[in-house]
């Protein structure tokens, strides 16, 4: 087994300090390919819509990964945002390279202790680890993205294409730590390069009236496991699997046919 590659789950965690709850979203490999900034900004998106308490400020901390939060699409998100006034005021400080870690840490850390004691078959086998790994705090709770059999639970929204006609980039992002967004200010970012810098103000709008609308997103479809991953884990992996998971985490591979489109 240590030289095979078992079905894959990505995790994703969302901690709120004041609820003091983490919300981790797993991610089976047929979900999503990658933890791309479509995905990221789509977590982010459901758990302010369905974790949220109803608060008009947000203060977010995050790694400086420029794949996943550190890039325009998620500053063209919270700008877009505050414009609907989805929140009044928003602020994201990306940690410094080399002193990254923080609370979504401790939540992992009981994760991954409750997941070395536990043989796991399935997803759902895994969102109860993350649901008894911290019995006493009730830290952790699991979120499932979407079945071993292809159910979508969580909507994976193709944002790039809804904001990039309306926003501009802000040139050097990398070289900011802290952003801020104001609904009074529809568009503008104050971004700076460390806590105590003076802001060098931006506005990312392409036509400062012409916000996106909320609607309209459009939805991506899981790419689910192309038929060589099916194979190999109907055959290398499925001999490993308890009995009553082989037909949930490796069934027998199956090639899906797409419909052409009428013309």
């Amino acid at each position: 087994m240590y030289f095979l590659t078992p079905r894959k789950c990505g995790l994703f965690g969302v901690s709120c300090e004041g609820l003091q709850k983490q919300v981790n979203y797993l991610i089976d490999e047929g979900m999503s390919s990658t933890k791309g900034s479509n995905e990221v900004i789509s977590y982010m998106h459901h758990f302010f819509g369905n974790f949220g308490v109803g608060e008009t400020e947000v203060d977010l901390h995050c790694d400086n990964c420029s794949g996943q939060s550190k890039n325009n699409f998620m500053l063209w998100y919270l700008a877009w945002r505050v414009g609907p006034k989805l929140h009044d005021k928003i602020e994201i400080h990306f940690l410094i390279a080399g002193h990254t870690k923080f609370s979504p840490d401790c939540g992992f850390g009981l994760i991954k202790q409750a997941y070395m004691k536990t043989r796991v078959n399935t997803l759902a086998d895994i969102a109860e680890v993350v649901e008894n790994s911290s019995p006493v705090s009730h830290l952790n709770i699991p979120q499932l993205v979407g079945t071993a059999e292809g159910k979508v639970l969580v909507q994976t929204f193709d944002w790039q294409q809804h904001l990039t006609h309306h926003f501009r980039r802000l040139p050097q992002i990398k070289s900011y730590q802290h952003f801020s967004f104001d609904a009074k200010r529809p568009g503008v970012v104050l971004a700076k390069t460390h806590c105590d810098a003076q802001p060098v103000e931006y506005q990312l709008l392409r036509d400062g009236a012409d916000l996106p609308s909320i609607d309209g997103l459009s939805v991506l479809a899981p790419p689910g496991l192309n038929i060589d991953r099916q194979t190999y884990l109907y055959e290398k992996i499925r001999p490993f699997c308890a009995d009553e998971a082989r037909y949930i985490t490796c069934p027998a591979p199956r090639v899906t046919t797409q419909k052409r489109p009428q013309m």
